[in-house]
């Protein structure tokens, strides 16, 4: 596990984006198309020849992938967003709020959170450059206490900051379920 004092200690980044996702009506909403597509492609299926049939299965698992919450990210490693991913808020590298949020981060580890179940990570922060380049990623599960970077690597998290840093999203208009 990586040691999250040293990754917020070694950003380098211009700005910060805050994103959710994963949940709500976008969430609802996509959900819904692409279990439509899943039908459409499971009814051409029946029709195709066989050799056919393994790309068209692929297809399928690709579309369910993005619905499966425990495999989806909000946002990955080359920027991309989800399609039920909303923006939340802006950071300026040397605002308040960003400098709170990072100071929480940073606090010295004491305790490890134990996760209770597998992370389903609906909210992030996103550092960019000033080239508007993705430079890193904190993806977080408020559920499990759960935090993994860009590359889905698991950090080691105190299990007192989680909870400033969910009150900290909240105050921000972070939709986190309780």
């Amino acid at each position: 596990m990586k040691n999250l004092g040293h990754y917020i200690e070694n950003l380098d980044f211009e700005y910060a984006i805050s994103y959710s996702g994963l949940r709500g009506d976008s969430f609802q909403n996509f959900e819904i198309k692409i279990k439509d597509q899943i039908h459409q492609i499971e009814q051409k299926m029946e029709t195709v020849r066989y050799m056919q049939k393994s790309k068209l299965t692929q297809q399928i698992e690709q579309l369910e992938e993005q619905l499966n919450p425990y495999l989806a990210r909000i946002i990955n490693a080359a920027g991309d967003l989800h399609p039920s991913t909303i923006e939340i808020h802006r950071f300026k590298k040397g605002g308040d709020e960003i400098h709170s949020i990072l100071q929480t981060l940073s606090s010295p580890f004491k305790e490890q959170a134990v996760p209770g179940c597998s992370p389903i990570l609906r909210d992030a922060i996103a550092f960019y450059s000033a080239s508007d380049e993705l430079v890193g990623i904190l993806q977080i599960c408020f559920s499990c206490w759960w935090i993994k970077d860009e590359g889905d690597e698991d950090f080691e998290v105190d299990h007192k900051i989680i909870p400033i840093l969910q009150d900290k999203l909240i105050e921000l208009g972070h939709p986190i379920e309780s």
